[in-house]
């Protein structure tokens, strides 16, 4: 696992103007729904998977800010169009999926970003959609791929040298960071982060469906550090060799 030193430089100055908006893609038998944000400067494709809440709003905000750092973004609508409110129901969206059909769907998106945008393709996934981030990298070309709190578990038995960014967190209790760093030091291409948070940490403006705004120790220390995460995501994404112009 290399230990990478964040660039302490800005992010380069946004594009002049970028669009929003809902999109169908794929075929008949492929066929999938999202929020594509772009602007008049093409940058690198980044491919979003939402946790099991769905395509909230602040997903939608997140992909304006990739373009805004200078790419262009597709958020996969995992659910069509439905998402959740609590936790129960969360859990049982995301244990609706159709794995084989969803990864199509999947696979038709990359192709859509890859084919009709930008070749270099960049993947990053929220819990359950970073455990789908994992399996869509083993199937299609990927030149990155970056998971939040998911898809770290087994990864030292599967995972090929290409680059991989993990955030994690400390007081998680559907992936503790310890397991998934030690999968992740174990690969030649990839470097962790933990984070003294709770799963979700970095799940923001839809507090009314935060899965775990009760718990006590979701302190402001680990709001800024859930800021902070996003914040990374976009320097390393923008500076290292994960997506690259």
């Amino acid at each position: 696992m290399r230990s990478l030193q964040h660039p302490t430089e800005p992010p380069p100055e946004g594009p002049s103007w970028s669009a929003g908006k809902d999109i169908t893609f794929g075929g008949l038998s492929d066929r999938g729904t999202g929020y594509m944000a772009y602007s008049e400067r093409v940058g690198p494709s980044v491919l979003l998977l939402h946790d099991a809440y769905g395509l909230l709003p602040s997903v939608r905000s997140l992909t304006d800010r990739f373009v805004a750092a200078g790419f262009t973004a597709l958020a996969v609508d995992l659910y069509e169009g439905r998402t959740a409110e609590s936790a129960d129901a969360a859990g049982a969206l995301a244990a609706g999926l159709d794995i084989a059909d969803t990864m199509k769907r999947l696979t038709a998106a990359a192709e859509h970003l890859s084919g009709n945008w930008h070749p270099r393709l960049g993947v990053v996934g929220f819990s359950t959609g970073a455990s789908l981030a994992t399996m869509l990298a083993r199937a299609v070309e990927v030149d990155s791929t970056v998971v939040y709190y998911g898809g770290g578990a087994g990864l030292e038995r599967s995972w090929d040298a290409r680059p991989l960014l993990g955030h994690f967190a400390r007081r998680d209790d559907f992936e503790p960071a310890s397991s998934a760093l030690r999968a992740i030091d174990s690969l030649a291409e990839a470097e962790a982060f933990s984070y003294d948070a709770a799963h979700g940490f970095a799940r923001g403006g839809d507090t009314a469906r935060q899965r775990w705004e009760d718990d006590a120790r979701a302190t402001q220390q680990a709001a800024r550090e859930a800021r902070e995460a996003i914040r990374e995501l976009e320097e390393v994404l923008a500076r290292y060799n994960f997506v690259r112009l």
